[in-house]
């Protein structure tokens, strides 16, 4: 949201003032002085052929909103009222001095206020309804980038980006308003496809984008934690420690990931779950734990990593 402030020299004062409100609201405001309140000649050089404004000589976007604090002649607001209709820009008349000059002829097309609280309920209910409509433009632009490369829009399409590290992609879908949590047909979600594909930018990515960490797949019944130590992703494993993951879901054969770091002989995976708290004596569906594996393995190194950060066995 930007908005303009439209004045003559008479009210620099008070344009000062509304610069430090609208600063104070986060709005961000420009000035544009008149020289004559009978010129309205003027406002052509204030607006560029690209949609843009020329204040000073340097040329910026073009505002959202206008408020006008003179009371100019009936010629200027002839020309305000017209353009206000053809750019669908509101101007605001600020005070009752700038609200005297406004022929009674025009009044609808503009909104008056009176005094700065009017002004400023005016303004918090524009910048949450420009917010909004930002956001809806930011998801028809994502929406049309990922058409006109041929992507369709759709789960299945965004796991595959997921799957195949195309951040790029998985970013614009995110933005079209899919999210970080979205499964593929299969039930598995984002973050468990990045963790099994070894992706971990794209893991890391749905981490800062608030995936849930500890979300369980629709097929293994694992977590994406479960699933980079199944693909011996050490990495990724520590990335998703180190966001909170849940070190102790089991499976649907109700093994953990230390019990599959044990399975799989990982000491590198296994001494992390360890130091991390991993608990080492979650029984599976065949009533072994991740600390019995490794003495009916006979592990030598694992079990001294076993005694070394959990040297409690249960009797």
């Amino acid at each position: 949201m930007k908005i303009v402030l439209i004045h003559t020299e008479g009210e620099v004062d008070t344009a000062g003032d509304l610069m430090s409100l609208l600063d104070n609201m986060d709005i961000h405001v420009e000035t544009f002085p008149i020289e004559s309140s009978e010129d309205s000649g003027q406002f052509t050089a204030f607006l560029s052929p690209l949609g843009s404004i020329n204040i000073d000589g340097e040329l910026i976007s073009a505002p959202s909103h206008a408020i006008v604090l003179s009371s100019l002649s009936p010629r200027w607001f002839d020309f305000l009222a017209g353009f206000s209709w053809g750019s669908h820009m509101p101007f605001l008349i600020y005070g009752e001095d700038a609200a005297q000059g406004v022929p009674e002829g025009f009044a609808s097309c503009f909104t008056l206020l009176e005094n700065e609280e009017e002004l400023r309920k005016y303004l918090e209910k524009e910048k949450e309804e420009y917010k909004k409509r930002e956001a809806a433009m930011d998801i028809g632009k994502a929406r049309n980038t990922l058409l006109s490369t041929g992507i369709p829009i759709n789960e299945d399409s965004l796991a595959n980006c997921a799957g195949d590290g195309g951040i790029r992609e998985v970013s614009l879908f995110l933005a079209a308003g899919f999210s970080p949590d979205t499964r593929n047909s299969a039930g598995v979600p984002l973050i468990n496809i990045a963790a099994r594909k070894g992706n971990s930018v794209v893991l890391r990515f749905l981490i800062l984008a608030g995936a849930q960490l500890d979300l369980v797949s629709g097929d293994r019944g694992t977590s994406a934690l479960i699933d980079s130590v199944m693909g011996k992703y050490a990495e990724m494993a520590a990335d998703l420690i180190k966001a909170g993951a849940d070190l102790d879901i089991a499976s649907k054969d109700g093994q953990t990931a230390l019990t599959v770091a044990v399975g799989a002989g990982d000491e590198v995976m296994v001494e992390m779950l360890l130091k991390a708290g991993a608990n080492p004596d979650i029984a599976d569906h065949m009533g072994i734990s991740a600390r019995k594996y490794a003495a009916l393995f006979h592990q030598s190194s694992v079990a001294t990593l076993f005694e070394t950060y959990a040297p409690n066995k249960p009797e």
